[in-house]
């Protein structure tokens, strides 16, 4: 069957649906993963397809679903933002609402405490499993293969150096303030207040910045979100020998590499703790709790002082670290699963495999396609932010990643990666 995959941002999830686009693969599926648009727009050529939802967004999602099931397609949904909340709940239960489960066929959740969180909510609890999230899965030592040469390049040219995590894309959003309100306003609640909490700690980080780079002996490394504006930094920061401003790839090599991690408020938090790294968090003494995920800053070593980090820094004392936070991993992450079988094996259920219902694009299709692509890179009004997001989001990185699992992974049959265009890509045997 064909089974069709949108990304959206590339540092986070590349290198995971790449890992699962080959399993599926190797079952005889075919898998497009692509830009979503383009993924959108591929839903018109395609009879009886599997759709590989990231996320259900109230108003929008329906219209995405409605054409899905005009197709005959099924759609399952692996939420990225399905693990990492605040301390009501909120974004749970928005995006895992009553009118999310009436219009999807399989749900996989990150773990059994979002199951907890969202029951009420379920119609048909058959519809749903904990899986965990193939992010994480990657963070084990059997995959770090992945990795290695990105690490190694990363050391050789950098050295010793801290890394800065920030997270600040709703008062440093790349688009501006106006387009923060004007897109997420209906969607995210006390929103002004997230807009100037956000311009709070770019300030508060950009003071650590400039004082780690007095008071350490090694090189920064300024790793924004890929919603922030990273100009603000690098025009900063330029007249610093000891700071880069590094935003593209997976950060999870930079985790490997990094002496230690800082940031606000950040899931990388939680990548670092899996890896036996536990990261630094800095926020005001005051900050508002409610405007802060948990997980984050259970995972970390908290401050409010720029002085007590740099004393941390230079003689690391762990009696501060809520090291009970390891209690919580399967709670919220499953991560003793085998999140990519898991998957893999539910979506074989699901479509009852057959190998006749692989249906071909047509090359006037494809040529469709690539001109959609091209004419989306000149006039989108999201381009710049499209740009960033998806940086990494070549053949290059896809080929040399698929080579990389294809040579050091149990699964070393070869799988045919084709190039649609430029913001499409076809895994098949």
């Amino acid at each position: 069957m064909n089974i069709l995959i949108p990304i959206e941002t590339s540092s986070r999830e590349l290198v995971y649906k790449i890992y699962l686009s080959r399993l599926l693969a190797l079952k005889g599926h075919r898998c497009y993963l692509g830009r979503k648009t383009q993924i959108y727009s591929l839903m018109g050529f395609l009879k009886n397809y599997i759709y590989f939802d990231k996320g259900y967004h109230h108003g929008e999602s329906e219209k995405i679903y409605k054409k899905i099931k005009q197709n005959n397609g099924l759609i399952v949904s692996l939420d990225e933002e399905g693990g990492v909340d605040f301390e009501d709940n909120s974004t749970l239960l928005n995006r895992y609402s009553s009118q999310f489960f009436n219009q999807v066929d399989h749900v996989f959740l990150w773990g059994k405490k979002q199951n907890e969180i969202i029951s009420n909510n379920l119609k048909n609890s058959k519809i749903v499993e904990v899986t965990g999230h193939p992010r994480f899965e990657l963070l084990k030592q059997k995959y770090h293969y992945l990795y290695q040469n990105k690490v190694k390049d990363i050391k050789n040219k950098y050295g010793d150096f801290v890394l800065i995590n920030t997270n600040m894309g709703f008062g440093n959003n790349i688009k501006g303030d106006n387009f923060v309100i004007q897109n997420y306003g209906e969607r995210v609640e006390k929103i002004d207040q997230i807009v100037s909490f956000d311009k709070q700690k770019l300030s508060l980080f950009f003071d650590l910045i400039e004082t780690l780079a007095k008071k350490i002996n090694c090189n920064i490394i300024v790793r924004p979100h890929p919603e922030e504006c990273q100009e603000i930094y690098q025009k900063k920061f330029n007249d610093l020998d000891k700071v880069f401003v590094c935003s593209s790839g997976s950060v999870i090599p930079w985790l490997m590499a990094t002496k230690q991690m800082i940031h606000p408020d950040c899931t990388t938090a939680i990548e670092s703790y899996f890896l036996g790294k536990p990261a630094i968090s800095l926020l005001p003494i005051d900050f508002p709790r409610d405007l802060v995920t948990k997980l984050p800053l259970t995972s970390s070593i908290m401050f409010n002082e720029i002085d007590d980090i740099i004393d941390f820094i230079h003689k690391p004392k762990f009696s501060s670290f809520n090291s009970n936070f390891s209690d919580l991993f399967e709670d919220y992450f499953a991560y003793e699963n085998n999140s990519f079988d898991m998957i893999v094996e539910r979506i074989m259920i699901l479509c009852n495999f057959n190998k006749n219902n692989l249906m071909n694009i047509s090359l006037k299709n494809q040529l469709y396609l690539k001109v959609k692509a091209f004419k989306s890179k000149l006039f989108s009004s999201n381009q710049i932010l499209v740009n960033k997001k998806l940086n990494g989001f070549n053949w290059e990185t896809l080929n040399n990643t698929n080579l990389n699992i294809e040579l050091n992974s149990n699964h070393r049959k070869k799988i045919n990666l084709k190039k649609i265009n430029s913001e499409l890509f076809m895994f098949s045997i």
